[in-house]
């Protein structure tokens, strides 16, 4: 059985579906807060203290191993412990810890104490943290609303992680330009509080837990993922974004500095760019019809922001801020083209019993961000960043063209009707 939206009469026909129940609401408007404290701090609040502090890219290759490596290593823990206890909690828990840190590690920035491995350590923890907090997440939301509109909760759950993903570090630069770095940690801080107090409270639609013994359930969701081809082919794009397709954002203190001659408050506008793109793919893809054919959005989708990043990283070496704003802002709308779309993909056809498993792989393909940041750190210390930005875009590329000419499943998927939640959702 399932509950069914109220009818949407006057200005409620504007009002996205999954935004109807009470309780998405209230997860909306506070993972709102706690990812905009998220990405100020890991894409670009961490990254530029440690630059000021070393001024060697070298040094953001070690700081995205530090995140990248933990939660690579326990997302899959993380999946099995989301299915097995109430998600919910692990949220909570795991915010309201990694706070804890950020405001340990501004004390020491505001002392004049911090050194390069202490962000390094709190790096490590917050990682820690988000190999608990990502599967568990993804198992939340779905029980929100009811399955029909999972899709546009998905899109919803999207305009905040890839709009935010890009305007919060404009916001971080801005802060920490006119206030001061560790103003910029402790707005971080106060938002993961927000986030795991609102997350304590919510009322989730009824899902049985899961059984069995740990490596049994690990098994399960890896047999469950083999037997669904399109699972591979999302997961494969998504973990060629994260390791090659994001580099520019986490570059951009050396790309400011050494190509583009710029401060963190105009590189944080030129990051917004990318946001407000980002924002208008996700308004498209929350606006296509359920029997589209969303496997080629998603697989020129990502074609097209391959080739916005190659297009970037020529004009960053060439210095023109304004060329780069335009060009990123084009990309932003293609990025949240084929990764909403691939994870709308992955929310709608994953059963509620085995979700927190199967979004835990694929949080772990979103875990490798910061080793990728390590990768391009590595590269762009010997050849630059554009010409690191550069090489991750022809791969990305790549990746999409082959997929595209020899795999078929991805090419002809059009989604299918959503099966009727077991229970329904409360609002």
């Amino acid at each position: 059985m399932s509950v069914q939206t109220p009818p949407a009469f006057g200005i409620s026909r504007f009002i996205p579906s999954s935004m109807r129940y009470g309780q998405f609401r209230y997860y909306w408007l506070a993972l709102l807060t706690g990812v905009t404290g998220h990405q100020m701090l890991f894409q670009f609040t961490l990254g530029w203290l440690m630059f000021q502090l070393t001024g060697d890219e070298g040094y953001l290759g070690y700081l995205g191993l530090a995140i990248a490596l933990p939660a690579l290593a326990l997302n899959l823990v993380g999946g099995v412990l989301a299915d097995r206890l109430e998600p919910k909690v692990l949220v909570a828990t795991a915010q309201s810890a990694s706070a804890t840190v950020v405001v340990g590690l501004a004390v020491l920035v505001m002392l004049e104490r911090v050194e390069p491995w202490h962000i390094l350590l709190a790096a490590f923890i917050a990682g820690v943290g988000q190999a608990f907090d990502q599967p568990s997440r993804a198992s939340i939301f779905p029980r929100l609303v009811d399955r029909e509109h999972i899709v546009n909760a998905v899109a919803m759950e999207s305009v905040v992680w890839n709009g935010v993903r890009v305007l919060a570090p404009a916001l971080a630069g801005m802060v920490i330009a006119r206030l001061s770095i560790e103003t910029s940690m402790l707005i971080s801080a106060a938002s993961f509080y927000v986030l795991a107090a609102v997350m304590s409270i919510l009322r989730l639609r009824e899902r049985p837990p899961a059984h069995g013994g740990v490596m049994q359930q690990i098994g399960e969701a890896f047999r469950y993922i083999g037997r669904n081809p399109i699972f591979l082919y999302v997961m494969l794009m998504t973990f060629c974004n994260s390791l090659f397709g994001i580099s520019y954002i986490l570059l951009m203190p050396s790309l400011a500095e050494k190509w583009l001659m710029v401060g963190a408050e105009r590189v944080g506008w030129l990051l917004g760019a990318a946001g407000a793109g980002a924002i208008v793919g996700n308004w498209i893809i929350g606006s296509v019809p359920s029997n589209s054919p969303r496997g080629l959005l998603i697989l020129f989708g990502a074609m097209l922001y391959g080739i916005c990043l190659i297009l970037f990283a020529v004009a960053a070496w060439l210095g023109h801020y304004w060329i780069s704003m335009g060009i990123l802002f084009v990309g932003g709308i293609n990025f949240s083209l084929y990764l909403v779309g691939g994870l709308s993909a992955l929310q709608e056809l994953v059963p509620d019993n085995i979700r927190g498993r199967v979004m835990g792989l694929y949080g772990a393909t979103w875990s490798l961000g910061p080793l990728g940041m390590a990768q391009a750190g590595f590269v762009a210390r010997y050849l630059g960043a554009p010409v690191a930005v550069g090489i991750g875009a022809v791969v990305v590329l790549l990746v999409a063209v082959l997929i595209f000419v020899f795999r078929s499943d991805l090419r002809n998927f059009r989604g299918r009707q959503p099966e009727p939640a077991a229970e329904p959702a409360r609002r």
